[in-house]
């Protein structure tokens, strides 16, 4: 019963809306991981898989840069004032001139990105990794690709608007049909003989429906939206003012991806690794979307709001109070990824076309990525901060210092000896002083908002909660060889006959980790653990 009352209390305010993005990010995440496990055994780790790979990351820039983040979390703070100081028709007319401004600049940069294709991938991806065959796919690819930006923008903008208003529902269930595009798309493309084509033309239909589901969302809220260049609305101008930072620093988020694929591109058999490098970032993400974005787009609004209503107090709380969550699911889920990071890319992937030197590609990078987890998790939340305060060139300043620095120390770690591992290791580095940086920063933004013993009492528990959790799954796994022989590395696997062993034993594994660290939690009183109690004994 107490479980019952928790959920309907759920449906309302901020847990709600958290339960609500949660939910959705959940199943973007399945899906994606469902995507991800056809692509395998399908594609593996070869040339056509790291082209797809490469090209993504080309095109992927223009919607991250330009509608993703810049534009979302600059038109949301000022759509929301602009509603509820002057009334919806003005806040419609602001959304109107917003998407015919984006309209015209994502055509622009999809004209010139279509023209420069070639000499682009060549600039980013040549190297004795990828040959001339991979680099055409690369560019062929980066071309029909250039159709879903102008779709996920307008989805984008869909999703701003609705997040503005607090309706989260819809926008959480589009990644989610985006993915179901690409799978039905992989699936398709080996029966028709299309090969890697029908996992491309999936990535198109996927932003259609993404853009097409939220539609009726936008209707509920009385959507007015006419073509329009704003003329005489300050705001329009002072949104495209507010994205001159925001666009550099989610260029040099996404740059500093870029960057590890260039650098993977140029390594021996360099096409291989850089298609296993994107599957282990793929697997990082699982828990940085569903802990870490899902908190962090609810919270966007809500501390939009607080900043304009001048209540700093409450500001610097919810800030806190989001940030130690995030970090206490994050911390323990690394300890995971780190533990069970090979036997669980082996259950996933490996069969058909992905073997185990794709699946060796693919944990050498994945061990150096989970090290980020928990550092990129909480600069999400602290980048929207500063973005919510309009303080924008703090996370951008302290980006474009992350780029360099993985930069330097990818290449450096490569003049050594180093391989793929290497160069997620120093990913790892760059996003964890970051983080540091971000954190410093806005104690000074916000005087005294790190002054707070519960604070750091759930973020030592989740410290010691992930250590111990981690040792605590390698010995299980060390002692377990013997019964559950696919756990070794060395163990030759045979998919299908092991693979249920194997899932039986993860499942166990993970069911008890996740009992101690919950208990262990309880037992030292972190501030999660304490909010359940009380919400299931109120």
């Amino acid at each position: 019963m107490q479980l019952f009352a928790l959920l309907r209390r759920a449906r309302s305010g901020a847990l709600g809306s958290s339960l609500v993005v949660m939910g959705g990010f959940v199943l973007s995440r399945l899906t994606g991981l469902l995507r991800d496990m056809v692509a395998t055994y399908v594609y593996g780790t070869s040339a056509e898989a790291a082209a797809y790979r490469a090209a993504f990351s080309v095109v992927d820039l223009l919607y991250l840069v330009i509608i993703g983040g810049a534009l979302g979390s600059s038109f949301i703070p000022v759509f929301i004032e602009l509603w509820e100081r002057e009334g919806q028709a003005r806040a419609w007319r602001l959304a109107s001139a917003v998407v015919t401004w984006a309209l015209i600049v994502l055509t622009l940069a999809s004209g010139l990105l279509l023209l420069a294709a070639p000499w682009l991938v060549t600039l980013i991806y040549g190297g004795r990794g990828f040959d001339a065959a991979t680099l055409a796919l690369t560019a062929q690819l980066t071309r029909l690709f250039l159709l879903s930006p102008l779709l996920l923008g307008l989805g984008g903008l869909a999703m701003a608007a609705l997040n503005a208003r607090e309706r989260f529902a819809l926008p959480a269930l589009a990644p989610t049909i985006y993915n179901l595009g690409i799978i039905a798309g992989a699936l398709v493309g080996p029966t028709f003989g299309l090969g890697i084509w029908g996992m491309a033309w999936g990535v198109v239909l996927g932003a259609l429906g993404y853009l097409l589901v939220q539609i009726p969302g936008l209707r509920g809220l009385g959507m007015r939206l006419r073509l329009n260049l704003g003329r005489g609305m300050a705001e329009v101008g002072r949104i495209a003012r507010q994205m001159g930072p925001r666009v550099l620093g989610q260029a040099a988020a996404h740059i500093s991806i870029v960057v590890t694929l260039a650098l993977t591109a140029r390594l021996d058999d360099g096409a291989a690794k850089l298609a296993g490098l994107g599957y282990a970032y793929q697997l990082m993400l699982l828990p940085f979307g569903i802990f870490s974005l899902s908190l962090s787009q609810v919270a966007f609004p809500r501390l939009a709001r607080l900043v304009a209503e001048g209540r700093h107090a409450e500001l610097a709380a919810d800030l806190r109070r989001t940030l130690a969550l995030i970090l206490w699911l994050t911390l323990p889920a690394s300890a995971v990824l780190l533990a069970l990071g090979f036997p669980l890319a082996r259950v996933l992937f490996e069969r058909g076309a992905y073997d185990a030197t794709s699946l060796h590609y693919t944990v050498s990078a994945l061990w150096g990525y989970s090290l980020a987890l928990p550092a990129f998790a909480a600069s999400e939340i602290l980048i929207r901060g500063f973005y919510a305060m309009q303080r924008t060139w703090t996370p951008v300043l302290i980006g474009l210092l992350q780029v360099g620095l993985n930069l330097a120390l990818g290449m450096f770690l490569l003049r050594n000896g180093g391989d793929v591992g290497s160069l997620a290791l120093a990913f790892s580095v760059a996003n964890n002083l970051e983080a540091v940086l971000l954190l410093l920063l806005m104690g000074r933004a916000l005087p005294g908002i790190w002054h707070d013993a519960t604070t750091w009492r759930t973020v030592g528990v989740a410290l010691l909660g992930a250590l111990l959790l981690g040792l605590g799954l390698t010995l299980f796994r060390v002692v377990s060889y013997e019964v559950v022989p696919a756990l070794s590395l060395s163990h030759t696997y045979i998919w299908l006959s092991e693979m249920w062993g194997l899932l039986l034993w993860l499942g166990l594994a993970g069911g008890l980790g996740a009992v101690g660290y919950v208990a262990l939690s309880f037992g030292l009183g972190a501030a999660p653990a304490r909010a359940v109690k009380r919400e299931g004994s109120g």
